[in-house]
């Protein structure tokens, strides 16, 4: 899958800052996640750029027209960038409380007309929020105990295409005990790169200070459980333990409707499809 240079593309405009705007009691009181640039020349005092994530994604700086959903939205950095880049509608989605997270002081800022949906990917429905153009699923695999059930959900309402950033273990240490070191041997790690894996966290093993890390994939593995689930999906970009990549809905495989316990009519309202329309069989 062919993604266009990001730099080709005209960048969308940027607001500038208010009269009277102050940075300093515009931010206060939260710990803020994402380096954004809110109004000209004024950034959300984050750490990793908002605008690196989506080149790396290879998100279109137009989003004109386009019906956006952002999977575990937290403080909302992308549902405003789409916003800004012209989408017609944005969703964001996320279990916690926007008050409490800096969603909503910066759609107050903004004047934002996007829309936060208290939830999570386990129960997007068609039937609630409708089908999107665009899915948004950034830094929230790693997050979920269930994730192949996420990607049926989100396959249930995407239309068009889906941009994922999440972390791998592909140069991780992913062995436990004392012959960890032979994951890092060059001929051990380039033999498993091509056999799909998810490696179970303990709490706190991925990060000593936050223990809802649950799954971390290798990039077969992402690749392999999108397609799964009804994606045509590619790599567009990797660093250290982060990898991007870009996808569109295509039809479901014949295996998840004829093959599957997926397939029993009692399942599918827990996958949350309805499949309709043709059918993927293998090739």
């Amino acid at each position: 899958m062919q993604t266009p240079s990001p730099s080709a593309a005209r960048a969308p405009a940027i607001p500038p800052a208010p009269p009277g705007f102050s940075a300093e009691s515009a931010f206060a009181g939260f710990d803020w996640e994402q380096r954004w640039e809110i109004f000209q020349g004024v950034f959300v005092p984050g750490s990793a750029s908002v605008e690196s994530r989506c080149q790396y994604a290879g998100l279109p700086t137009d989003l004109s027209g386009k019906r956006v959903l952002d999977v575990g939205a937290g403080q909302g950095y992308l549902s405003f960038e789409c916003e800004r880049r012209g989408a017609r509608e944005v969703v964001a989605l996320g279990p916690e409380d926007p008050a409490s997270t800096g969603f909503d002081r910066l759609k107050e800022l903004l004047g934002s007309r996007v829309r936060y949906v208290q939830g999570t990917a386990y129960t997007l429905s068609a039937q609630e929020l409708g089908t999107f153009d665009v899915v948004l699923l950034f830094s929230v695999l790693v997050k979920l105990r269930y994730p192949l059930l996420a990607l049926d959900r989100i396959r249930a309402v995407t239309r068009g295409e889906v941009f994922v950033q999440t972390h791998v273990i592909d140069d991780g240490d992913w062995l436990r005990g004392p012959w960890r070191f032979l994951a890092r041997l060059p001929g051990v790690r380039s033999a498993w790169r091509g056999t799909p894996v998810w490696r179970q966290y303990r709490e706190f093993e991925l990060h000593p200070q936050d223990q809802s890390n649950w799954f971390g994939p290798n990039i077969v593995a992402v690749v392999e459980a999108f397609r799964s689930a009804g994606f045509d999906i590619a790599l567009t970009r990797r660093f250290g333990d982060q990898a991007f990549f870009r996808g569109k809905s295509c039809s479901l495989p014949f295996r998840l409707l004829e093959h599957s316990y997926e397939s029993f009519p009692a399942n599918r309202d827990v996958v949350g499809w309805r499949p309709t329309g043709s059918v993927r069989r293998a090739s």
